[in-house]
C-alpha cells in the first residue's frame, strides 16, 4: 500500500534534502501527490544534469559538506512545515585524509551535514502553523554521515538516541523530530525473498505459494508522509524501523 493521495497536504511547504533520485525522489513524489508544494535538494547545478523528472518541485543546489552551501539554501527558503533528510553522505573521491578527517567530525559535531541544516532551520520550522508544528524526518541516509567514523549499526543506535533527544528538546519550539530505517537484516536469505512483483501480489515458487511484500522503498515513503502529517502530531523523538 502506498499512501501518496492518501493524505491531505495543501498548502505544506516540503523541503526533500536529497530528493533527486532514488528514496527521496520517491518520497518527494507522494508529498507532491498528496497536495505540497515541494522542493528538492541535488549536488548538481541545474537541475537538467539529472535523469529524474523533476518537473514536480522546485529545485535547489546544495552541498552539505560545505557551511556556506548549507546556508545559502536556509537563505532561499521562506516558510517551511515538513524537512525530510535522504540526502546520503557522497564526499569526493580522492579528498585528502586530512581533509575527510575534518568532515568526518564536523558532521558529528553538528557542524555540517543534516544536523547543521536541521539546527539552522529549526526556527522557521517551528514556524510552522500545521497540527504538531514544523516536522522533521530522518531516513536512513542520515546514517551515512555518522558512518564517517562508526559502524553501519552504531550509526543507527546513534541516529536513534539523538532522534529522541531532539524531539524532546525541541518540543518546546514547536518541532517534531522522527526517523524511519530500513532494518539491516534480510528477512528471507536471498534464494527465498520474493523477487520484483506488484506490491501485494503472489507468485508460485517451487509448488510454494509465496506473497511478495511491498518494497521497503515504498513502506519508507509511506511512514514519512504519516509522521508529517496530522495524524502523527503528537509522535515525536520516535524511530520507525521498517523490515
Amino acid at each position: 500500500m502506498t499512501t501518496a493521495g492518501s493524505y491531505d497536504f495543501n498548502g505544506y511547504q516540503v523541503l526533500v534534502v536529497g530528493g533527486t533520485r532514488g528514496e527521496g525522489h520517491r518520497i518527494a513524489t507522494a508529498f507532491a501527490a498528496s497536495g505540497a508544494s515541494v522542493t528538492v535538494t541535488g549536488t548538481m547545478m541545474l537541475r537538467s544534469l539529472y535523469d529524474s523528472d523533476l518537473s514536480a518541485f522546485d529545485y535547489e543546489s546544495v552541498n552539505l559538506a560545505r557551511q556556506d552551501s548549507i546556508d545559502h539554501l536556509v537563505g532561499t527558503i521562506g516558510h517551511i512545515d515538513v524537512l525530510v533528510l535522504a540526502a546520503s553522505c557522497n564526499l569526493p573521491y580522492g579528498l585528502p585524509p586530512d581533509e575527510q578527517a575534518f568532515i568526518t567530525e564536523a558532521a558529528r559535531s553538528g557542524l555540517l551535514g543534516p544536523t547543521f541544516l536541521t539546527t539552522r532551520l529549526r526556527l522557521k520550522l517551528g514556524q510552522s502553523p500545521a497540527l504538531g508544528g514544523g516536522c522533521v524526518v530522518n531516513t536512513g541516509a542520515v546514517t551515512s554521515w555518522l558512518q564517517l567514523a562508526s559502524t553501519p549499526e552504531a550509526a543507527q543506535r546513534e541516529l536513534a538516541e539523538s532522534t529522541e533527544r531532539a524531539g524532546r528538546n525541541w518540543a518546546g519550539l514547536g518541532v517534531r523530530v522522527n526517523s524511519v530505517l530500513r532494518d539491516a537484516r534480510a528477512v528471507l536469505p536471498r534464494q527465498f525473498t520474493p523477487g520484483a512483483e506488484p506490491a501485494g501480489g503472489s507468485r508460485v515458487a517451487g509448488g510454494t505459494l509465496v506473497r511478495s511484500q511491498p518494497r521497503v522503498g515504498d513502506a519508507v515513503t509511506d511512514a514519512a508522509l504519516f509522521l508529517a502529517s496530522s495524524a502523527a502530531a503528537r509522535i515525536t523523538g520516535q524511530t520507525l524501523r521498517i523490515s
